[in-house]
């Protein structure tokens, strides 16, 4: 009778997981997208494409409705900026309920296969520090895209106001000339504007996306000299000499610290690999680890030490120009 009760949990939960990692894939945007492509094609849904579009759906409707749960909790509104910042198609509560189903359902499914409690808690507890871990992946390379092309842009909006255009069209050719994800967001920021938001408010939500020091600098200068006047031409090109600068002794420091960077790696790694070898050796003497409270307790120190030993060498070459 538990094991049939555990089959069921098991089997819920797995089919729960692949619904919410459906909905991840296929998100809202492919939805707009052919939407808006048949709209501007002229041609009219027909009946097969309702029910694709229902079956699409039906992930996108279970991560919204499990999300509930999270709503009220401060955490997803922290958790939905972040996404945003990496340009993931997901909401904040959408996020930490998917977090929970890979974390309740990546345990059993381990455990059904192996019948190993221990295997299936580590396993649950990978499945759910990598989500975030994934998270902060994509933002910090989304982030890194994005300031290295924002000197351009800014060339790119100085060029347009010498040349007589308003801050709006400046804005627009970046949007139009820039590649993604500087061109990305610049659009958005520019439809805000035209769909009656004020150009500050607008600005201040382009800056809350990206989460970008540089662009902070610029949207600073530009709201300065929307108040006291200027010439903002010129007060663009400064930074955009300034910010080109930065993005120089960024490129040296990392070069000069990329021996500590690696040591880090190889010290975090090293321990792992050293029992990857040993239980493929003998499985038999690194299983005790897994079996014996002992065992479980100094693994727990080891994973410990290991996240704390990394999070201090990451901070000594993390060097904030």
């Amino acid at each position: 009778m538990l094991l049939c009760a555990f089959s069921v949990l098991i089997f819920s939960a797995t089919l729960l997981l692949a619904f919410g990692l459906y909905g991840l894939l296929t998100g809202e945007r492919n939805i707009i997208q052919g939407r808006l492509k048949r709209y501007t094609s002229g041609q009219k849904p027909g009946a097969g494409e309702g029910l694709r579009g229902g079956r699409r759906h039906f992930g996108r409707s279970l991560l919204r409705r499990g999300g509930r749960l999270f709503a009220a909790l401060k955490l997803s509104a922290k958790v939905e900026e972040k996404l945003a910042q990496a340009d993931l198609p997901l909401r904040g509560e959408e996020f930490l309920f998917l977090n929970l189903l890979l974390a309740l359902g990546a345990p059993l499914f381990i455990w059904l296969l192996t019948s190993n409690v221990s295997l299936a808690l580590l396993g649950g507890l990978f499945f759910l520090i990598s989500p975030w871990f994934y998270l902060e992946q994509m933002r910090r390379k989304r982030l890194h895209s994005f300031n290295n092309q924002f000197a351009d842009s800014l060339s790119v909006m100085t060029n347009s106001l010498r040349a007589g255009y308003s801050l709006l069209q400046a804005i627009e050719m970046v949007a139009r000339e820039m590649p993604p994800p500087i061109s990305d967001e610049f659009g958005r920021a520019l439809r805000e504007m035209q769909l009656g938001t004020a150009t500050e408010m607008a600005l201040s939500n382009l800056s809350r996306r990206v989460g970008s020091e540089d662009l902070d600098l610029m949207l600073t200068a530009l709201l300065i000299q929307r108040q006291i006047g200027g010439n903002l031409a010129e007060i663009l090109d400064n930074i955009a000499e300034t910010i080109r600068e930065r993005v120089r002794i960024k490129g040296e420091i990392k070069t000069l610290t990329a021996q500590g960077r690696i040591s880090g790696i190889i010290i975090g790694l090293l321990p792992v690999a050293i029992m990857v070898v040993l239980f493929l050796i003998s499985p038999s003497y690194v299983s005790v680890l897994f079996t014996e409270p002992l065992g479980l307790a100094l693994l727990g120190g080891a994973a410990c030490g290991e996240v704390l030993g990394v999070l201090i060498i990451r901070r000594i070459v993390d060097i904030r120009v």
